[in-house]
């Protein structure tokens, strides 16, 4: 009942979502475990945004949207959730002065990867049988 998937894609469509899905996903989770390590280049940034001393929370939060996304049964909420979060990103790349290139990328990927493998998810398939 609960897939990472939808039935009727084909295979090169549903592979392609996977590894637009996969990439970004990791990179955030790997991204959540480094907000653990004391005094690196993230923390310098969180510094920047005058939010350092909430690094782990970051990444606890940032831990979760990615298990949340990675479960079946909760993906699509975690999609939400993750799109929610990519937001944040680029508001705070804007904010300390970079050009949200790595936030935009990462959003683009998860969204388009996830609607790749669930299309219903933008609500196009109602009403249309």
């Amino acid at each position: 009942m609960f897939a990472q998937h939808e039935k009727g894609i084909s295979k090169t469509r549903r592979i392609t979502g996977y590894v637009l899905s996969l990439l970004p996903a990791l990179a955030v989770m790997g991204s959540g475990f480094t907000k653990f390590l004391p005094d690196n280049e993230i923390h310098a940034l969180l510094e920047k945004l005058g939010m350092a001393d909430y690094a782990v929370l970051i990444g606890i939060i940032e831990i979760g949207v990615v298990v949340l996304y990675a479960i079946p049964r909760t993906s699509n909420v975690g999609f939400f959730l993750f799109c929610s979060y990519v937001g944040a990103i680029i508001v705070g790349e804007l904010v300390i002065g970079d050009v949200p290139l790595p936030g935009l990328t990462i959003g683009v990927m998860i969204y388009v990867g996830t609607l790749l493998r669930k299309p219903s998810l933008l609500g196009w398939d109602r009403g249309m049988e």
